[in-house]
């Protein structure tokens, strides 16, 4: 959780991780701010799996206030940190699951797998070094994104960490598929797409 002490570690580790829990009480932006520090923090000298939330903190300090990431919650944190060059992933934690009596097992479960089969998915294309074209994306802070190229075929993946709708205008305007969601529309100034609260979109490139 020192996210900003870890370049002081960096001789005593082969990867890192860091692991922001901000559910209930701190925005799911969190994640996404710790995956940007921990990355600039190793300076690209290691690899870094960032360890986002699924926990309900009141398995830890019984506030009774807390609650369990929902699913949109977590998809987002999750993406949040792919974004920022995340080479992992590491959920926090399987036994919190079980401990967690606000919520049963049995209805969080197939939630964080499809999650999990979302990203694995895309592994190949992740953990791609081909190299990637020049995609020029205005968008506002709260969406983060990256460009991954696999086998010739570009990919750009897109997250709204914030509370509400947004929008982002891609360049140059090439031919894109969708692979999820809707909300573009196209000018000769890019292709916009608009985004939900905590949205996430992945979007094929075939330009």
């Amino acid at each position: 959780w020192q996210v900003n002490q870890v370049r002081q570690y960096i001789r005593s580790f082969d990867a890192i991780g860091t692991d922001p829990y901000p559910i209930p009480t701190r925005p799911a932006s969190m994640a996404g701010d710790w995956a940007e520090t921990t990355r600039r923090q190793v300076a690209d000298a290691r690899p870094f799996w960032m360890v986002p939330q699924v926990h309900n903190w009141d398995v830890y300090r019984e506030t009774g206030e807390g609650r369990p990431p929902t699913y949109e919650e977590v998809r987002c944190m999750t993406w949040q940190c792919i974004c920022e060059g995340a080479d992992g992933i590491i959920y926090y934690s399987w036994m919190d699951l079980h401990r967690d009596e606000t919520t049963p097992f049995e209805e969080r479960w197939p939630d964080l797998k499809a999650v999990a089969e979302e990203v694995a998915e895309h592994i190949p294309t992740l953990l791609s070094v081909e190299p990637t074209p020049e995609l020029e994306v205005d968008a506002p802070e709260a969406i983060h994104c990256t460009a991954r190229t696999h086998n010739g075929q570009t990919w750009l993946f897109m997250v709204n960490e914030s509370p509400r709708p947004a929008r982002a205008t891609v360049r140059p305007d090439g031919r894109m598929r969708h692979v999820h969601g809707e909300g573009l529309s196209v000018s000769r100034m890019g292709r916009t797409y608009r985004f939900a609260p905590l949205e996430v979109r992945i979007e094929e490139w075939d330009g």
